[in-house]
């Protein structure tokens, strides 16, 4: 179990109702002693309502990993910023093994290989997660090669990445693991909201 390492300006996901439903949201100030003050959520341009006295789940990202604990709200305001006070109630634990969710999803992108810019390949992203992309594709790419890979999630994503795994697959075509190079955290968080929001909708329809 680890301690709460956050500061103004981490990016957070909430989740609701048993985490049943997730939010963004951003750290704004931290008080000495231990509560949070981080924004209200926002779904469809409209404040999310949160109950003061219900636990919400916290999930944020590092360098180090994915990480998540628990906390109270507190209290909630409404001035220039619509804020949610929030006290930790348990310590932080890593959310899984592996330093980032894994989607499952067929997704089309477009690559170029770097020296090679004036051709531009197709393939199907297999899975993608905040930390890479396991891809088919048609052409050989040696471990090491560097790729420039275009593809849509809710918005258009351009990352440069290193193969360094691939497989021959038995039919056409080979199996490639991808691992970002150089890339932003502002697209990472992109990436991991998506990501998100995916398993969120994916979780709802096994409910309904």
């Amino acid at each position: 179990m680890n301690e709460i390492n956050l500061l103004p300006g981490q990016k957070l996901r909430i989740g609701l109702n048993n985490g049943k439903t997730m939010y963004s949201s951003q750290v704004q100030d931290i008080s000495k002693n231990g509560t949070i003050l981080i924004d209200t959520p926002v779904y469809s341009g409209h404040l999310v309502p949160v109950r003061i006295g219900s636990i919400v789940q916290v999930i944020y990202f590092t360098k180090q990993g994915l990480f998540t604990f628990y906390a109270k709200v507190l209290n909630s305001f409404y001035g220039k910023l619509a804020l949610l006070e929030i006290m930790p109630i348990s310590g932080v634990e890593r959310l899984q093994r592996r330093q980032y969710f894994r989607l499952e999803k067929v997704i089309p992108f477009t690559y170029t290989i770097n020296g090679e810019e004036d051709k531009v390949y197709k393939g199907f992203i297999q899975d993608i997660s905040g930390g890479g992309l396991k891809c088919k594709v048609d052409k050989k790419l040696e471990i090491g090669t560097i790729i420039n890979c275009v593809f849509t999630l809710d918005q258009e994503i351009t990352i440069t990445g290193k193969v360094v795994r691939y497989d021959e697959l038995p039919e056409k075509g080979y199996e490639v693991g991808i691992c970002y190079v150089n890339i932003s955290e502002k697209v990472r968080e992109k990436i991991i909201s998506y990501i998100f929001e995916e398993q969120r909708k994916s979780r709802q329809k096994g409910i309904e």
